[in-house]
């Protein structure tokens, strides 16, 4: 499809039974269709990952606390269910 809008459209409409994006893309999108539903199981899985400059130690070491401490304080997981997002949380280590 050219577009989302015309996939919800042909969904309406009765066209197409289904169509596919990310899970995190699809939740919005979810409360525009009656009696829709996002199946378990993807067809494709994004990363997500927090990168910083090479030779930024101090960038590294907050970088890598907040990510710590985002996880071990459930902010990660609260922000996926937030989405509809089931991918499990690495532990907080």
């Amino acid at each position: 499809m050219p577009s989302v809008g015309e996939a919800i459209e042909m969904l309406r409409s009765g066209k197409v039974d289904a169509f596919a994006l990310g899970r995190e893309a699809l939740v919005p999108y979810q409360a525009e269709i009656p009696g829709s539903r996002i199946l378990d199981g993807y067809i494709h899985a994004t990363g997500i990952a927090i990168a910083v400059p090479k030779n930024r130690p101090a960038a590294l070491a907050h970088a890598s606390a907040f990510l710590k401490d985002a996880k071990a304080s459930g902010l990660v997981r609260r922000t996926f269910d937030k989405v509809g997002e089931k991918t499990a949380v690495a532990p907080a280590d």
